[in-house]
């Protein structure tokens, strides 16, 4: 298995962990058990894609649309070279291309605190209110300007997402600033994902101090490869300053009728 298999293999296996898996061959569905934001509802290829899918996207839409959630796909782009024209000719549109991002313990350089910055790290055993604190910082980081509601049901999801991962919540002089999450580790790969820091707080090393504790946990927790993803350059240069090298792109389509959302 290549390392660009590796990784695609890690985020089917993080998803099955996570959420509700539907087979459609030759696609694999993940739903959020209880939030139908758009980024917590996608199908993955199980493999290379080839002869006629049509059937199949059919039946998968239909998987989507019974359960209130907007059709859309996350995929490693090399590994299923012909599935964007498919897509395409089914009625979705590209939401996005991000960047395919890997450190290893070789390539790891920690990166320095800000002074009066501390990140805790959350483990199932972390009290439920310092994880409502990070949900909501990290709802609020992805999301400028609102007001985050976070549920005790998704309290109760995060601690259990957190039984093999690990959460991490920085605060900047006791006040909540950033956070992130480390997938439980499969074939030695985890995911790096979530890293969100509030808008007034970005620019001053913060998101990578928290990028850089994340690495130093997964990598003493037996984590070989970490990889994560991102669409941004200027997030991409933040994580090339702790160690992470570019291997591959994403590509991430959703449903053209689909209304737009943040």
């Amino acid at each position: 298995m290549s390392l660009v298999e590796r990784l695609q293999a890690s985020m089917r296996h993080a998803a099955s962990e996570r959420y509700t898996s539907v087979h459609v061959p030759p696609f694999t569905a993940f739903f959020h058990p209880f939030d139908a934001m758009v980024y917590l509802n996608y199908a993955i290829p199980d493999g290379p894609v080839t002869g006629d899918t049509r059937e199949a996207l059919r039946k998968l839409r239909s998987e989507f649309e019974a359960r209130n959630r907007v059709p859309r796909f996350e995929y490693v782009d090399e590994l299923a070279p012909e599935l964007s024209g498919r897509l395409r000719d089914a009625g979705y549109k590209q939401e996005a291309e991000a960047r395919l991002m890997v450190c290893t313990r070789d390539t790891y350089v920690p990166f320095p605190a800000p002074q009066g910055l501390t990140v805790s790290v959350l483990s199932p055993e972390s009290p439920r209110e310092e994880v409502r604190e990070f949900c909501a910082t990290t709802q609020q980081g992805f999301n400028p300007g609102t007001t985050p509601v976070v549920s005790d049901e998704e309290v109760s999801k995060t601690l259990a997402d957190l039984k093999d991962g690990r959460a991490f919540l920085a605060r900047m002089e006791g006040h909540p600033v950033s956070g992130g999450l480390v997938t439980p580790p499969h074939d030695g790969t985890s995911e790096l994902a979530g890293v969100a820091t509030l808008q007034e707080w970005r620019g001053r090393g913060i998101g990578a101090a928290v990028v850089s504790r994340a690495a130093e946990e997964a990598f003493a927790r037996g984590v070989e490869v970490l990889f994560l993803s991102t669409i941004t350059e200027e997030a991409g240069r933040l994580y090339e300053r702790v160690g992470f090298r570019f291997i591959t792109r994403m590509l991430f389509y959703v449903d053209a009728a689909a209304p737009a959302h943040p």
